[in-house]
């Protein structure tokens, strides 16, 4: 029941996200992009290959999600190191696959937003 809930709540927050990239600019589009990659990474990550498949399916999935946008390659490296750190520490804080998604959501979301702000 418990990654029941962590998935549905993964998509429905997935769903709102897209929903909104209608008004956001461009730099918010690509933040949006690189949590959004960082979260479905770290969780599918996570439930193939565990702690070490977390960080590298988070930091996969942000790096292609900031540079689908239209990064920068400093952008899609920051997002991708971000949600790969991110994943794992949000494995270690709240177990399992959501756990991942989240941190690698939060840590991929931070690193474009970093290089978003240094233009």
């Amino acid at each position: 029941m418990k990654k029941t809930m962590g998935l549905v709540s993964t998509l429905m927050l997935s769903a709102v996200m897209f929903t909104g990239c209608q008004n956001m600019t461009p730099s918010d589009q690509r933040i949006g992009a690189a949590a959004l990659g960082g979260a479905v990474g770290g969780g599918v990550g996570n439930h193939v290959g565990g702690g070490l498949g977390a960080g590298v399916g988070a930091a996969a999935g942000a790096g292609v999600g900031a540079n689908a946008k239209g990064g920068s390659s400093n952008s899609t490296t920051s997002s991708a190191i971000g949600a790969g750190i991110g994943s794992v520490i949000g494995k270690s804080i709240f177990g399992g696959d959501s756990g991942a998604a989240i941190g690698g959501a939060i840590g991929g979301g931070a690193g474009a937003a970093i290089q978003e702000k240094k233009k």
